[in-house]
């Protein structure tokens, strides 16, 4: 008995055991969906539920520049997927084939000035004699058209940073006048030490909506009906409520376990 046992382990050592697949996520500075600046962000909490869910695939972090996002998912580019991003930001018209996840969340952008006596909505009217501050590689809607960041210098004072916390600061410090935030980063900074948003004016008008999805490159690594099993797997756990909740964001959630199986 103890020669069969022995020559069995010896046939299932010789199997080889299949490897993980690792699949690179683009991440670039879009608070709270990732951020270096903030403690942690969905991107990567969503990661590391897809990660302790499952054992075929290994997703791993590849950090990125917002303009690179649509090299990085491009043939012989860096990555294979990246979260949280909506089809409509620049990537029409491009010879990259992506495939969407359904939509996870429905955001809103509007401008925020800084609190100051006798500043009021009106001040969000026009942007005349005003500077703006915008991150590289975002999309703006201005004046009704949706224009990338370098295009907006042509007709506006632009200051272009590598965050969106920077670009809040500088409003909160004097340096500029506007800026565009989404209320999702807002929720997310109710309360925070970081950043006490309550010295901001909003905006009562929204720049506009979007929807975000998970986009899938063309890699072969993993295909968009895949990820959408594994995300409703993890919101029939629970793991998707417990994730837009963490983050203050259920009012913009959109998938939920009971509406797509």
């Amino acid at each position: 008995m103890s020669r069969f046992l022995l020559l069995f382990a010896a046939l299932l050592c010789s199997f080889p055991i299949a490897a993980q697949t690792k699949v690179y996520v683009a991440a670039y500075d879009y608070p709270p969906y990732f951020s270096d600046v903030l403690e942690t962000d969905l991107t990567r909490e969503l990661i590391n539920r897809l990660n302790n869910h499952q054992s075929n695939y290994e997703f791993v972090i590849e950090v990125i520049p917002p303009s690179a996002r649509y090299e990085a998912l491009s043939k012989g580019g860096c990555c294979d997927v990246i979260f949280f991003e909506s089809p409509s930001w620049g990537w029409q018209g491009r010879e990259i084939e992506v495939d969407a996840t359904f939509p996870l969340v429905r955001g809103k952008e509007r401008l925020v000035t800084a609190q100051k006596e006798g500043r009021s909505q009106k001040f969000f009217n026009n942007f005349k004699g005003k500077s703006l501050a915008g991150v590289k590689g975002y999309h703006y809607l201005i004046a009704g058209e949706l224009k990338a960041s370098n295009e907006l210098k042509d007709d506006y004072t632009v200051y272009l940073a590598d965050s969106r916390i920077t670009n809040i600061r500088m409003v909160l410090g004097g340096r500029v006048d506007l800026t565009t935030v989404n209320d999702e980063l807002l929720a997310a900074l109710e309360g925070s030490r970081q950043i006490n948003i309550d010295n901001l004016l909003l905006s009562e008008k929204s720049d506009f909506t979007y929807e975000l999805h998970l986009l899938v490159g063309n890699t072969g690594k993993i295909e968009a009906s895949t990820l959408q099993r594994l995300l409703s797997e993890l919101g029939r756990k629970g793991e998707i409520d417990r994730l837009f909740r963490r983050f203050n964001m259920e009012r913009f959630q959109l998938y939920r376990p009971s509406t797509i199986r």
